[in-house]
């Protein structure tokens, strides 16, 4: 097995809908607040609107021949006292703060490591540390950011130990419990 890694220019990632559909069922399943929600997302309505959305994106992919087994995603945006306590319309009903911290100082642009994936038959050979690697080098490398943000899920407490790995810390949580907050100042 001679496993590829390959970073994603075009707009066409209709190819990873699968994987994304198991994130978010892993998700769902590992759930403690709100499954529901959680359940109700899929690759149509979380990863493809926001990719087309996004200017400024990282996608890299990992591939055993031709079968992508994983992807990371990260985006550079900024944050405005507009949008700091911005919900999407799944979080309005959840009620608590938004992603940001209400005394968080804006306008800033900030890098957001998006989502990580990979095929559970895979884990285990170092697939998911060479694609946080390859996220992580290029959100430092975006010198206009000035912090680093990740959110990770209710009920996948793991996977927040695997950021703490790169620096993050837990900042606060994000609409009541759902979402916990991990941020690396820089």
């Amino acid at each position: 097995m001679t496993i590829r890694y390959e970073q994603i220019t075009h707009d066409n990632i209709d190819f990873l809908a699968p994987l994304v559909n198991n994130l978010m069922a892993f998700q769902a399943d590992h759930a403690t607040i709100r499954k529901d929600v959680m359940a109700s997302m899929n690759y149509e309505n979380r990863l493809k609107p926001e990719y087309a959305a996004t200017d400024r994106k990282y996608m890299v992919v990992a591939f055993d021949g031709d079968t992508p087994i994983g992807f990371a995603f990260a985006t550079v945006g900024q944050v405005t006292a507009e949008t700091l306590a911005a919900k999407p319309s799944w979080a309005e009903e959840l009620g608590g703060i938004g992603f940001y911290p209400q005394d968080y100082e804006v306008p800033k642009i900030i890098g957001t490591y998006k989502l990580l994936y990979v095929d559970p038959n895979y884990r285990g050979l170092s697939v998911g540390g060479q694609l946080s690697g390859r996220v992580m080098t290029w959100l430092r490398n975006q010198e206009d950011v000035k912090d680093l943000w990740v959110f990770v899920a209710n009920g996948n407490e793991k996977v927040g130990k695997l950021y703490e790995k790169y620096g993050f810390v837990l900042s606060h949580s994000v609409f009541n419990g759902f979402i916990d907050a991990y941020v690396q100042e820089r």
